[in-house]
């Protein structure tokens, strides 16, 4: 699969390409994958873009995701830059329910302290597999979803499952970066 091929997938689930730039590591040297950003009425999507040729410990080639409401994508993007340098420059193996939990916030002003590799929790289930033409599974997408610290605590003791009914039971919006805990 190609970056366009990405790009189309990810237009067709997310919504219209907006802009991109490279990812670069913290001397300033390109890391050969980009960031990318889609927009819907409802949230704007923060992608990576070349991870897939970068991951090479991931049973399945993979990008990550990060959603948030608008205005908030400028957070996103730190979140998946982040991330993706971690995965790339530790080449380590990434999977769903895996994440990062840190005493800080990653969002200033915010109870936002890490993030979950989930399917995407708001797009249709189509998105997180991608099949080649002869049906094969040719990439993943891990979407990053921003937890808060007491979630993070809660997922210590409980599957990830349990927090996911935890949030839909308290009608929490998992796109807004400035929400209070589910716990």
């Amino acid at each position: 699969m190609d970056d366009r091929e990405v790009i189309e997938h990810t237009e067709r689930h997310l919504g219209p390409f907006l802009r991109a730039h490279p990812l670069e590591n913290d001397s300033g040297r390109d890391l050969g994958l980009g960031v990318f950003f889609f927009a819907s009425p409802s949230m704007v999507s923060v992608v990576t873009v070349g991870l897939r040729s970068r991951m090479l410990q991931s049973p399945l080639p993979l990008e990550l995701a990060c959603s948030v409401r608008p205005g908030q994508e400028e957070h996103a993007e730190r979140l998946v830059e982040r991330f993706a340098r971690l995965s790339v420059l530790g080449d380590v193996e990434l999977e769903y329910d895996d994440g990062l939990i840190v005493e800080e916030p990653l969002v200033p002003d915010t109870e936002i302290r890490g993030l979950l590799a989930a399917p995407h929790p708001y797009a249709d289930e189509m998105f997180n597999l991608v099949r080649d033409a002869d049906g094969t599974l040719s990439l993943q997408f891990v979407t990053l979803v921003p937890i808060t610290g007491p979630e993070g605590a809660y997922l210590r003791d409980h599957e990830t499952g349990e927090l996911f009914e935890l949030w839909e039971s308290a009608g929490t919006d998992l796109l807004d970066l400035r929400r209070p805990s589910a716990t």
